[in-house]
């Protein structure tokens, strides 16, 4: 069993000098009609542009950060966005990694309202076919979990506990250089 056990390690983790920095634009968009007979039809979309960069390690290790833009106007008409470092693994295609959000901000179109104080994580998982050496395309799964502990309305801060929380798909390219 414990030769077996090596040898998968083995064939998971080696690789002919992977080591490469790593620059991955991210995109998920919604666009959504609503019409129900007794109120004109409405339209909303969602858009999200996530920003990675990092460093893939010889062995597949992932070390970078993320950065995410987010404009909604089917919950209400925001923009967000999101920054936290990044540890992960990348191997064969295969790209799996954890972000803990630092920083960020809500804010509301409507009412003057912004979130701030933002705690949380994404978890992205994604497969990358390559198109040639140093560009691959492919999807994207990511669970985003967050929270704001701050809602500041028109000027005035106040302790909220506002939270959201999703599976989200995306289209993923890889440039490795």
């Amino acid at each position: 069993m414990k030769k077996f056990i090596f040898a998968i390690l083995i064939l998971t983790t080696s690789q002919a000098a992977l080591a490469q920095y790593m620059f991955s634009p991210s995109v998920s968009y919604l666009d959504r009609e609503l019409n129900d007979n007794s109120n004109p039809a409405a339209s909303s979309n969602l858009s999200i542009i996530d920003m990675k960069l990092g460093y893939i390690f010889d062995m597949g290790l992932y070390i970078g950060a993320l950065y995410s833009l987010i404009d909604d106007e089917i919950t209400s008409d925001s923009s967000d966005f999101h920054f936290g470092p990044s540890i992960g693994y990348y191997n064969s295609g295969f790209f799996v990694s954890g972000t803990f959000y630092i920083f960020g901000e809500r804010d509301l179109a409507a009412g003057n309202t912004k979130y701030a104080d933002v705690s949380g994580f994404q978890l992205d998982f994604a497969y990358a076919v390559p198109i040639n050496k140093t560009l691959s395309i492919g999807p994207q799964i990511t669970y985003h979990k967050v929270k704001y502990s701050d809602a500041q309305v028109s000027g005035l801060s106040s302790p909220t506990s506002y939270e959201w929380k999703g599976i989200t798909p995306y289209a993923a390219l890889f440039v490795n250089f």
